[in-house]
C-alpha cells in the first residue's frame, strides 16, 4: 500500500485506503488481510454504516463514491462522476442503515438509496398531515413578498396575517400559497408577529430566524444591539466618547453586552473580560509546559505581567526554555515605560519584527505600551484579526476605532472582498451612514431601506445632504423592488418617504394598471434579500 490516507474500525473489522486508491481489508480476528486495487485515485474518506452487524462500508473518491460489503469484500454499487452524474461530491455519509447522503458542488444534499440511485422526492406531490413552513418551497418572487409582507406593513396601523386584505397584484393562485404559509405558522409566532410593541429591529430579527436567513440574522442582532446602545449615548444622562459604545461608557447605564459569539464585535470591555476569564480557565487545565508558554504569552499581552511573570518562574530548571524564561521574567519585571529603556526595546522590538520574530516583537511592544503600533505591524504582515482582537484587549476607544476602520477598508478591499463582514465591523464603531451607503450599493435594497429607518426611528442618523440623499435612493429602490414582487401600496408608500427622488416613481405608479403584473425582481435581487449568497 501506499500513504495511507484514511482508517475504518468496527467489531473485528479494519479498513484502511491510501493515496492510490487501494482499500486493505483487515480481519482482526481471524488475523488475515487482502488489498483491492480501485484504481479510483486517492481514497478520501471511508465510513461503515450504522446498526449492529451492519458491515456495509462507503468509500469516497475525488471523482466519485463506492459501497462495499466488506464480509465478501466486494462492491455493492457505485457512482462515477462524468459517467453517472455530473456534479462533483464533495463529503459523503451515512443517513441511515441503508441509506447514504452526499453532498455535493452545486449545493445540494442528495439522500441515495444503497444502490446509489436517486431518491430525490417533490415536496408538493407528498401527502403532509401537517401543514409546513418552508418559504423556499414557493416561487422566488413569492418568496420575496411574504419576507416583505411580515417585515413591515406600513400601510395599515395593525398588522394582518392575511395576504387578502393587501393590495396585491398577483394570480389567485400564487396568493394561496403564500397564504398557506401564513397560516402554517404557530400561533404563538402569529401573536407576537402582530404585537403592536413590537419594534421593527425586533421584527426584522424574528423574519431572518423564520427564514433561516444566517447573513441576515447576524446583520439584524448586531446592528439592534449598537442602534439601541448609540442612541443611549445620545441621550442627555451621559453621552460615551467617539468611538466608544454607551457600555463601555462610566457614565451610562447598564447595557445588556452582545453575545460573546460574535468576538471582535463585542465592546471592548465585556471582550477583554471574558479574555481574562478565558485564559483563568486554561490555566486551571495546563498541564504542559507549552500550555503554560501560550498561558503566560496570552497574559503579556492582556496586560496581566504580575501572574505572567509566576508563570515564567515555573519553568523547571532541566527545560531548555529555564534560561530564557528567566531572562524574560527579568525584564517583566524591571521593565519602565519611560527613559532609555523603552527605546532600546523598541529597537529590539522592530529588529525581531524585521526578521521574523512577529510574536515575540509584539509581545515587546506591549511591554512598553506600544500596543498601536503593534497593531500597526500585525496590519501590515496581514494579521488582521490579530491586530483586531490586541486593540480590543488594550487599547483606548479612539486608538482600538482607527485599526478597526483600517480593517473594515482591508475587507472592503477588491483582494478581499468581504464587504459583508467590514458592514459588521463598521456597525460595532456606529458608522450607521458608511453601512447604508453599502448596503445600497451591495443591492441589499431591502435591509438598506429598512436599516435606514430604524437608524432614523432611533435618531442615530443625522440628517444632512448626504444622508438626503442617501435616504432618497434606498427608499426609492425599495419601493421599485416592492412594485416588482406586486406590494403597490407599499410601493407607493416607500416612494412617498422618499421626497424628491421618489416623485418620479410616484408619477408612475399613479398611472400604472391596477391589473398589470410587473417584471419579476431580478435574480440577484432575489439572492440579497433571500440570503441566498452572502
Amino acid at each position: 500500500m501506499g500513504s495511507i490516507a484514511c482508517i475504518a474500525w468496527k467489531g473485528d473489522t479494519l479498513v484502511l485506503g491510501d493515496v492510490d486508491g487501494n482499500l486493505n481489508f483487515w480481519d482482526l480476528k481471524a488475523r488475515l488481510s487482502r488489498a483491492v486495487p480501485t484504481h479510483r485515485g486517492w481514497v478520501k474518506k471511508i465510513r461503515f454504516a450504522p446498526g449492529k452487524g451492519n458491515q456495509k462500508l462507503l468509500v469516497m473518491y475525488t471523482d466519485g463514491a463506492e459501497v462495499w460489503d466488506t464480509k465478501e469484500v466486494q462492491m455493492v454499487s457505485s457512482i462515477r462522476v462524468g459517467r453517472n452524474v455530473n456534479y462533483r461530491i464533495l463529503d459523503i455519509d451515512w443517513c441511515t442503515s441503508d441509506k447514504v447522503v452526499l453532498a455535493s458542488d452545486d449545493g445540494c444534499v442528495r439522500v441515495l438509496e444503497m444502490a446509489m440511485k436517486s431518491a430525490s422526492y417533490r415536496m408538493d406531490e407528498q401527502d403532509l398531515t401537517d401543514p409546513v413552513w418552508c418559504p423556499y418551497l414557493l416561487l422566488p418572487r413569492a418568496a420575496l413578498t411574504l419576507k416583505a409582507f411580515l417585515l413591515l406593513q406600513p400601510w395599515s396601523d395593525t398588522y394582518t396575517m392575511d395576504i387578502s386584505q393587501v393590495d396585491y397584484i398577483e394570480k389567485d393562485e400564487i396568493k394561496g400559497l403564500i397564504q398557506e404559509q401564513l397560516n402554517s405558522l404557530s400561533n404563538d409566532i402569529k401573536s407576537v408577529l402582530q404585537d403592536p410593541s413590537l419594534n421593527l429591529l425586533q421584527r426584522c430579527i424574528l423574519v431572518s430566524r423564520l427564514f433561516g436567513d444566517e447573513s441576515d440574522l447576524q446583520f439584524w442582532t448586531v446592528a439592534s444591539h449598537y442602534i439601541q446602545s448609540f442612541t443611549q449615548s445620545c441621550q442627555p444622562s451621559g453621552s460615551a466618547p467617539e468611538g466608544q459604545t454607551p457600555a463601555e461608557s462610566p457614565q451610562s447605564t447598564p447595557f445588556s453586552h452582545l453575545d460573546i459569539c460574535h468576538d471582535t464585535l463585542c465592546e471592548s470591555s465585556f471582550f477583554q473580560r471574558f479574555q481574562l476569564e478565558r485564559v483563568r480557565l486554561q490555566e486551571v487545565k495546563r498541564s504542559s509546559y507549552e500550555h503554560t508558554k501560550k498561558c503566560a504569552d496570552q497574559l503579556l499581552l492582556l496586560g496581566q505581567t504580575d501572574r505572567a511573570v509566576q508563570l515564567l518562574l515555573e519553568t523547571s530548571a532541566d527545560n531548555s526554555s529555564y534560561y530564557c524564561d528567566s531572562l524574560k521574567a527579568c525584564l517583566v519585571t524591571t521593565i519602565t515605560s519611560s527613559g532609555p529603556s523603552q527605546s532600546t526595546i523598541k529597537l529590539v522590538a522592530t529588529n525581531m519584527i524585521a526578521n521574523g520574530k512577529l510574536a515575540e516583537g509584539v509581545q515587546l511592544l506591549c511591554l512598553i505600551d506600544k500596543a498601536a503600533d503593534a497593531c500597526r505591524y500585525l496590519q501590515t504582515y496581514g494579521e488582521w484579526n490579530r491586530a483586531a482582537w490586541l486593540a480590543k484587549v488594550r487599547l483606548n476607544p479612539a486608538e482600538s476605532s482607527d485599526v478597526l476602520k483600517r480593517w473594515a477598508e482591508h475587507l472592503c478591499s477588491p483582494q478581499v472582498n468581504q464587504k459583508s463582514k467590514a458592514i459588521l465591523v463598521l456597525l460595532s464603531l456606529g458608522c450607521f451612514h458608511k453601512v447604508g451607503e453599502m448596503l445600497h450599493s451591495m443591492r441589499y435594497f431591502d435591509r438598506a431601506a429598512l436599516f435606514i429607518e430604524a437608524c432614523l426611528k432611533y435618531g442615530v442618523m443625522e440628517t444632512n445632504d448626504d444622508i438626503n440623499k442617501l435616504i432618497g435612493a434606498a427608499f426609492v429602490d425599495y419601493a421599485k423592488l416592492l412594485r416588482s414582487m406586486g406590494l403597490k401600496q407599499g410601493a407607493v408608500l416607500w416612494a412617498s418617504r422618499a421626497g424628491e427622488a421618489g416623485k418620479e416613481l410616484l408619477d408612475e405608479l399613479s398611472q400604472t394598471e391596477g391589473t398589470v403584473l410587473e417584471p419579476s425582481p431580478s435574480e440577484e435581487e432575489v439572492d440579497n434579500s433571500l440570503g441566498n449568497k452572502d
